[in-house]
C-alpha cells in the first residue's frame, strides 16, 4: 500500500537552501526555495511574479560584510530551476580576497514570515572541503572564506584530530555504546572493540592511501545501519529472537522499498547487500550475534573506517606524512573508544546497585533508543532528497 500511494501535499517544513562560492573578492550564492514557500511573502502573488518577489526579498534580507565593511551586492538574477522551484543568484563584491579574510553573511530570508524556517547553506572555497551551515531565526549568520587552518604535521596533532573526530561524531559513539550492550560483559566488550579496531583500521588505511574510493552516501547510511543492527540485537538477546528477526528484516527492507519507489540514493548492490545481510543475520537471533560480536564488529568497522577516513582526506596530507597521519589518527580513535568504554563501564558499575528489574528496564530503554536513532540515520541518509 505504501508503494502504490501517490505524492501527498501536506504541511511541509519551511526550508530553503543556498550554495556559496568565492572567487577572489567576489562572493557568489545560489539561493533555492520551493515556489509554494515564496507565496508566504505575498499570498496574492501570481506564479509568474514569484521569481521577482523572491529576488526582491533576498535583496532586502541577505547581506555580507568583511571586517566590518559592507560587501556591495549586485542585482539578484533569476536562474533556471526545476518545476515548482525557484533559484536566484546573488553576487557580493568584498573589499579583500575571501581567501585572506572571511565574509560574514547574514541570512534573514523568510524568518520574518516563518519563525520556524530553517536554511541550509553550503560554503565552498577552492582547495578546502565544503562546509555545511544550518541557519535558524535565532542564529542566521555564518562566515565564508578566511585562511584555512594549518594542516597538522606531527603525531600528537593527528592523535588529537582522531580523538576529536570520534568524540564529536554522535553516530560513532552511538555504535560503541550499542556494541557494548550487544557484547555484554567487560571481557566480551573488549574483544568486540578489538574486532572493531581491526575493521576500521583496514579501510581507514586503504581509503587514506587512495586504494579504495567508497561511496560517501552509502558509507554514512551503513554507519546508521550498524547502530540500528547492534542495538536491535542487544535488545533481542534478552527477548524473543523472532522479534530481532522481524525488526532487522524491516529495517533492511526499507532501502529496497525506497529503491523500488525511486527514492533511494543507494546503488542496487548496496541495497541488496543490506537486505540480504539483515535477513540472514536477523534469522540467527540475538544470542548468535552475541557469540559472534567480534566478527560483527570487525565487519561493521569496515564502514566506520571509511567514515573516519573522510576527516583525513579533507586535509590533503602529503604522501610523505601519510604513515604518521594514519598512526596518530588511529591512536586518537582508539583513545576515544577506550574513553567511551570507560564511561560505559562506570555507568554499569553504578547501575549494578539497582534491582535486576530496574537494570533490565534501563538496558532495554537504551537499546530501544539507539535502535530508533540508527534507523533514523539509516533511512534519512539512504533517501535521495535532492
Amino acid at each position: 500500500m505504501l508503494l502504490c500511494c501517490g505524492p501527498a501535499q501536506a504541511h511541509t517544513r519551511s526550508q530553503s537552501f543556498s550554495s556559496w562560492t568565492a572567487d577572489g573578492p567576489t562572493l557568489t550564492a545560489v539561493f533555492q526555495a520551493d515556489a509554494r514557500r515564496v507565496t508566504q511573502l505575498d499570498e496574492d502573488a501570481t506564479f509568474g511574479g514569484l521569481g521577482a518577489l523572491l529576488a526582491a526579498h533576498l535583496a532586502d534580507t541577505v547581506h555580507a560584510t568583511q571586517q566590518g565593511r559592507p560587501c556591495p551586492a549586485s542585482q539578484p538574477r533569476l536562474l533556471a530551476a526545476a518545476r515548482g522551484e525557484l533559484r536566484v543568484e546573488l553576487t557580493f563584491a568584498c573589499p579583500r580576497p575571501l581567501a585572506d579574510a572571511p565574509a560574514t553573511v547574514v541570512m534573514g530570508a523568510f524568518f520574518a514570515v516563518s519563525p520556524s524556517h530553517v536554511h541550509y547553506a553550503r560554503t565552498s572555497i577552492e582547495g578546502r572541503a565544503p562546509q555545511e551551515v544550518l541557519a535558524t531565526v535565532r542564529a542566521h549568520s555564518f562566515e565564508v572564506g578566511g585562511r584555512a587552518a594549518a594542516t597538522p604535521t606531527d603525531l600528537s596533532a593527528f592523535l588529537r584530530l582522531g580523538f576529536e573526530h570520534v568524540v564529536s561524531g554522535a553516530d560513532h559513539l552511538a555504535f560503541v555504546v550499542a556494541l557494548a550492550l550487544l557484547a555484554g560483559g567487560f571481557a566480551r566488550a573488549a574483544w568486540a572493540a578489538t574486532g572493531f579496531t581491526l575493521g576500521h583500521s583496514l579501510t581507514l588505511g586503504l581509503v587514506a592511501a587512495g586504494w579504495l574510493h567508497p561511496d560517501t552516501i552509502a558509507i554514512e547510511a551503513l554507519i546508521g545501519f550498524t547502530v540500528a543492527f547492534a542495538a536491535a540485537e542487544a535488545l533481542t538477546s534478552r527477548a524473543a529472537p523472532r522479534a530481532g528477526w522481524a525488526a532487522i528484516s524491516m529495517v533492511a527492507a526499507l532501502p529496497l522499498a525506497a529503491r523500488m519507489a525511486g527514492l533511494s540514493a543507494l546503488a542496487w548492490p548496496v541495497v541488496l547487500g543490506v537486505a540480504v545481510f539483515g535477513l540472514c543475520a536477523g534469522a540467527l537471533g540475538g544470542q548468535a550475534s552475541r557469540r559472534f560480536a567480534p566478527l560483527l564488529a570487525a565487519a561493521f568497522g569496515l564502514a566506520h573506517g571509511a567514515g573516519f577516513a573522510g576527516a583525513l582526506l579533507e586535509l590533503d596530507i602529503p604522501r610523505s606524512r601519510l604513515l604518521t597521519a594514519l598512526l596518530g589518527f588511529n591512536l586518537g580513535v582508539e583513545a576515544a573508544q577506550i574513553a567511551a568504554l570507560a564511561v560505559i563501564a562506570g555507568i554499569a558499575v553504578a547501575g549494578s546497585r539497582l534491582r535486576v528489574e530496574s537494570r533490565r528496564l534501563a538496558l532495554d530503554a537504551t537499546s530501544t533508543g539507539l535502535f530508533a536513532l540508527g534507523v533514523y540515520w539509516f533511512v534519512g541518509r539512504s533517501l535521495a532528497l535532492t
